[in-house]
């Protein structure tokens, strides 16, 4: 905080009294120019739609304000009474006990059940809100940022932004209320014990203020802690078989307790500066005390006051100190939320780049003849170190071409550029002379299939991870897919057959089986487009063969990219493209290239070499 701002506060305090003492701390709490921003930019877009409902929740707290201000008004009757000796009030004293009570729990009810339904809302919406931007965003997001930090987003950030909201609710219109009505029950017993009250409390606001930013800081800091364990936990669990059959627990271990430790520190520091809140407002509401008693010993003693006055003020202050309070320990929350707020809106605010243009038609595919036009292509994380360089080359229509080299000549990057999951640097890909980028996303995309080495199941039924194909499909579409996959008989010996829940990434089912249920999957989706990344490359020989018989079927008359090490499925293909460091450096037929006795014949001997001594060597 800089030396003028803190000048301010202490002005505030010192010159004009509680009052602009109090706006100063609200001030104080939040708010830069960013967090100002951010917390403006929350209420506009997601608190003011729910206007009724905070509206709700306002008007209960000040019903149970009013109720809660009862207490001393019959304390003092209560006191009063006693001294006097008269018993005829007591039944009207018990019955405003029993009334306020009733009322009062009553309140509380109807409060915490319209709150939290607030707050369960407004949270179930957020995280659809942010998975929405998630699973829309650049595809080179997810290469970017691990998939534990898009978790914590979800889970722990939006959990912050509903404790903070909730804390709002319970304070702001709840425990401020309450104060406010104690406050005004305290005037009206006694104006000047209110005053000495009212003057003691604008001490703590300029530490309190203090105390908010650090939490603030402390908070962002360990809100991205909490995202970098999230991914450390989520690679650890992902890699149990490699940490088991290695014998790496103890150092999974080590490393994982090293984030856990990192977040603990993190924790006590947020801790001990909140603890520093409690001491300062006990403090306060001593010195209050004191006043108090003092100045009403004295009262009392002159016949000013009575001694139902001072008991029945005594007990607004107390009930007023445990709300204020509340209402101090506030601010500690408000900055974890405006700190998962800002890491929110970063979220919402990363706009993807791969989008439709302006008037963009929808694909239209008739002979499906690819060209790739002086394409190249750098990822972000390698900076200006292209994977794809003047890659120019032309595919019929319902051809197969076959992309091979050594891992990192650029082969998987040209299967991503096709469905746009990435858009090219410079140069175009073109569809039917149509450049990818002048055309729909969801057009494109619905005129490409593909099938990856690395398989994405759900943890769901056979029948449904086949239908992601084609969500509308009958039982026997789906049937007739897996039957061309070569899946339907192994899925039939499954428990429930179709119906058989496969488990997280299909963890129940073989390496083999999950290819073919991802290739079941592409042939009941039949687009015109077919992008294979090493599709058979988990297949026992059997599976393969049936797979491969299955897939001159369905690639016949149909746009075929494949990846392939397997040297019986390239020399199959229409086209031969060899690839390195990005580049083309020789394309053509299977004879044709081993007749120039190239990079592709020195491929095709080292890996017939290879097989000879393992038939399930790949071709690279």
């Amino acid at each position: 905080m800089s030396d003028a701002e803190t000048g301010s506060i202490k002005a505030s305090t010192a010159e004009t009294g509680p009052i602009e003492a109090a706006r100063a701390f609200l001030a104080g709490i939040a708010v830069d120019g960013r967090a100002r921003s951010i917390l403006s930019r929350f209420a506009h877009e997601w608190l003011l739609p729910r206007w009724r409902q905070i509206m709700l929740s306002l008007t209960i707290g000040v019903a149970l304000a009013l109720a809660t201000s009862g207490y001393p008004m019959i304390i003092r009757q209560s006191f009063d009474s006693i001294g006097r000796g008269r018993m005829e009030p007591l039944p009207w004293i018990l019955t405003g006990i029993i009334a306020v009570t009733t009322f009062r729990g009553l309140f509380l009810f109807l409060h915490q059940i319209t709150a939290n339904r607030f707050i369960f809302r407004l949270g179930t919406d957020l995280q659809t809100h942010a998975f929405r931007h998630l699973i829309g965003a650049d595809y080179a997001r997810f290469a970017r940022e691990g998939t534990g930090h898009m978790v914590s987003r979800l889970t722990n950030d939006i959990g912050v932004v509903q404790a903070a909201c909730q804390a709002s609710l319970n304070t702001l219109l709840r425990d401020a209320m309450t104060v406010v009505g104690l406050v005004g029950t305290m005037v009206y017993l006694d104006p000047l014990l209110s005053m000495i009250v009212l003057g003691v409390f604008p001490i703590a606001i300029l530490p309190i203020v203090m105390i908010s930013r650090r939490l603030r800081r402390v908070s962002k800091e360990t809100q991205h802690q909490v995202g970098e364990m999230t991914a450390a936990l989520t690679e650890k669990l992902a890699g149990a078989r490699l940490i088991k059959t290695f014998r790496l627990e103890d150092y999974a271990t080590k490393k994982l307790s090293e984030n856990f430790e990192q977040i603990f520190k993190l924790r006590m520091k947020a801790v001990r500066a909140r603890a520093r809140l409690g001491p300062m407002l006990e403090a306060c509401a001593g010195l209050a005390i004191a006043g108090v008693i003092w100045l009403a010993t004295w009262r009392i003693s002159t016949g000013i006051s009575s001694t139902g006055d001072f008991m029945a003020f005594v007990t607004a202050l107390l009930m007023a100190a445990s709300s204020l309070r509340s209402v101090g320990n506030f601010s500690s929350g408000v900055q974890d939320g405006i700190a998962a707020l800002e890491r929110l809106y970063t979220l919402f605010d990363d706009k993807p780049s791969v989008v439709d243009r302006l008037n963009a038609k929808p694909l239209a595919v008739a002979l499906g003849n690819i060209d790739f036009e002086g394409v190249a292509f750098a990822y972000e994380t390698r900076g200006d170190l292209p994977a794809i360089s003047d890659f120019t080359l032309h595919i019929p229509g319902g051809k197969t071409a076959a992309f091979v080299g050594r891992s990192g000549a650029g082969k998987s990057t040209i299967i991503n550029l096709v469905p746009r999951l990435f858009d090219v640097s410079s140069g175009a890909i073109l569809i039917d002379r149509q450049d990818l980028r002048d055309v729909t996303l969801e057009s494109l995309r619905n005129a490409v299939s593909i099938v990856s080495q690395d398989v994405t199941l759900f943890d769901d039924t056979i029948r449904a991870n086949i239908a992601l194909g084609k969500l509308a499909a009958t039982h026997d579409e789906i049937v007739a897919a897996a039957k061309a996959a070569a899946a339907h008989d192994f899925i039939m010996a499954q428990p429930q057959g179709y119906d058989t829940v496969i488990g997280d990434s299909g963890m129940r089912l073989s390496g083999g089986q999950r290819q073919r249920l991802a290739l079941a999957r592409a042939i009941l989706k039949d687009a015109p487009i077919l992008l294979l990344d090493e599709a058979t490359s988990a297949l026992d020989t059997e599976s393969e063969r049936l797979v491969q018989g299955a897939l001159a079927r369905f690639t016949r008359n149909r746009t075929t990219l494949v990846i392939a090490h397997r040297l019986s499925t390239v020399q199959k293909a229409d086209i031969i493209c060899v690839m390195d460091n990005g580049l083309i450096v020789e394309t053509g037929g299977h004879a044709e290239l081993l007749a120039r006795d190239g990079v592709y014949a020195r491929l095709c001997r080292a890996q017939l070499l290879i097989e000879a001594e393992s038939p399930s060597t790949a071709l690279n």
